[in-house]
């Protein structure tokens, strides 16, 4: 979600002499703080305005106040401008006026102003082909406050080139055809990341109508984009994915647990108990995100970055594909069941016959 930041400006000085008096609070002026991330894709489209700032006082006190974080509508306005590229040079073609909105409560947790936010929102289409400004602007005047400078390029959709949704994955240690998630490269994309979520359902043992859908995600590491210009891919080993499970779901002797979405037909067993998210992200929001990220250094400070002229914030675009109802076989299944790494979560396995159907059995 959008990161809000409190910018407190203090200027910093060395007493010399017991007879010199110094304010530390500076002349008061306005920093505004911008956050979006454009899709293409989206129907709706969000951006954060608010503002830093300074005062005497309790920075923490004054953080409670709505006035403190959030212009007046009356007096300044945010809007995205399209442009086109010809020649290196920018051409505005459109200016789109977003309008604050109260929709989205604030969580009450935190030091800053809740639940009361403002967001910035606009239904206007976007085109993958154009370029896109943030202008914080005043009203009374129409002269631009803040903006990204260097309009940015919106993302075309991602396509997801593998797995075929139609066949069954075949998650065994040691089998005969790897996996792989594959992709098309996004031109603009500077990071690629890959989340699958897996479905299963649990039961208590001492009353089997007691059933609750549950589910864990599984997020890869950040990828950066190859040299390749044919597709991007990562690949699923199995052995992990067992550990995966076996890390990420608890032990419970009181329960039973089946994978989700069980298909059968005359000959095959399967499972479609997989959702696939993959984001792309662009040159300014993969910035920010590869400076944000859990570092193992003991080095704590990082680099503040952003993209808007005359204030703080980042404004960039994604892309995203989504793949639900992934299959896995049911070799798979027997193998969550069976193997050592995850037989004590008590998952189902399963047993057909063209006569007697399905039988559902467990390893414990």
């Amino acid at each position: 979600m959008i990161r809000k930041t409190l910018l407190v400006l203090i200027t910093l000085a060395f007493i010399v002499s017991c007879d010199n008096d110094i304010d530390i609070i500076a002349e008061w002026k306005d920093i505004p703080v911008v956050y979006g991330v454009l899709n293409a894709q989206d129907s709706v489209h969000y951006v954060k305005l608010n503002k830093a700032f300074l005062g005497q006082g309790n920075v923490m006190s004054m953080a409670q106040e709505f006035d403190s974080l959030y212009y007046d509508q009356e007096d300044v306005g945010l809007r995205l401008v399209e442009y086109r590229r010809i020649a290196g040079q920018y051409i505005e073609t459109k200016s789109i006026e977003m309008e604050p909105t109260d929709e989205f409560l604030k969580p009450l947790e935190g030091i800053f102003s809740a639940p009361d936010q403002i967001i910035y929102k606009s239904d206007a289409s976007l085109n993958n082909e154009r370029y896109y400004s943030a202008q914080v602007y005043d009203k009374s005047v129409d002269t631009v406050i803040a903006s990204n400078l260097i309009p940015i390029d919106v993302l075309s959709p991602l396509q997801i080139i593998k797995p075929n949704p139609a066949s069954a994955l075949n998650l065994v240690p040691n089998g005969n055809y790897p996996i792989t998630v594959e992709w098309s490269p996004l031109e603009g994309a500077d990071l690629y990341e890959l989340k699958i979520r897996f479905h299963y359902v649990e039961q208590q043992i001492a009353n089997l109508s007691d059933t609750v859908h549950k589910y864990i995600d599984w997020n890869f590491p950040y990828r950066l984009p190859t040299s390749s210009i044919s597709s991007e891919s990562i690949s699923l080993d199995a052995e992990q994915f067992l550990n995966f499970l076996a890390v990420n779901i608890d032990e419970n002797p009181n329960v039973y647990r089946q994978v989700k979405g069980m298909q059968f037909t005359q000959t095959t067993l399967s499972h479609a108990c997989m959702d696939i998210t993959l984001m792309a992200a662009g040159q300014n929001l993969s910035t920010y995100i590869l400076l944000n990220q859990n570092s193992n250094s003991i080095v704590v400070d990082r680099l503040e970055y952003s993209n808007i002229d005359n204030g703080i914030g980042v404004l960039s675009s994604r892309s995203f594909n989504v793949l639900e109802g992934i299959k896995i076989n049911n070799f798979s299944n027997d193998e969550i069941a069976f193997n050592e790494i995850t037989k004590h979560l008590n998952f189902a396995y399963f047993e057909f016959d063209f006569d007697d159907g399905v039988d559902t059995l467990y390893v414990n």
